[in-house]
């Protein structure tokens, strides 16, 4: 079976798919290729999260806006990896698919969105974020499997119980859609 029909056979008969991984691993990126392939709603955690300025809503606020997507009888796909909910956003999934890429690439796709989005807004996040880039942010993103993966990886043998598709290379990443 080629790359194209396992995600197609993946997703079929999915109404609730989660995207998750490390920062820069291109989960908003595929998550807008997969919605418009296969006709889901694309529901950015970032654009949920964040205000102007890179400013975080209130907690509950933001509980509630992820709470109305995961009522919804509408076919959705939520990318982002905040931990915080993540047990919630599983409750609901009957798919998540896990781009574990390595944290190297995660950074280079950083730096490389970096320039991309320096003169514009990126798609997945609130108007009024313009795109950086720090030291600091590159550290957290490199700290992924110490700060959530190894939490995620937990939450997913433990809790979820459903269908997980893993993506572990970046070829294959690109070659889906």
């Amino acid at each position: 079976m080629n790359k194209q029909n396992e995600l197609q056979s993946v997703l079929s008969n999915k109404k609730k798919v989660l995207i998750i991984g490390p920062n820069g691993a291109g989960k908003s990126t595929f998550a807008a290729k997969l919605g418009k392939c296969y006709d889901f709603e694309v529901c950015h955690l970032d654009k949920l999260f964040l205000l102007e300025n890179w400013n975080a809503v209130e907690k509950a606020d933001f509980e509630d806006k992820v709470n109305g997507i995961l009522r919804s009888e509408k076919k959705y796909i939520i990318d982002g990896d905040y931990f915080f909910n993540l047990e919630k956003r599983l409750e609901h999934a009957d798919l998540v698919i896990w781009i574990k890429i390595p944290l190297f690439l995660c950074v280079a796709n950083i730096v490389k969105r970096r320039f991309k989005y320096m003169t514009n807004a990126r798609p997945d996040v609130t108007e009024g974020c313009d795109e950086k880039l720090n030291l600091s942010f590159l550290l957290y993103a490199l700290k992924y499997n110490k700060r959530s993966g190894k939490q995620t990886k937990e939450l997913l043998d433990n809790v979820y119980d459903k269908e997980l598709f893993v993506i572990d290379s970046y070829k294959k990443l690109k070659s889906y859609c």
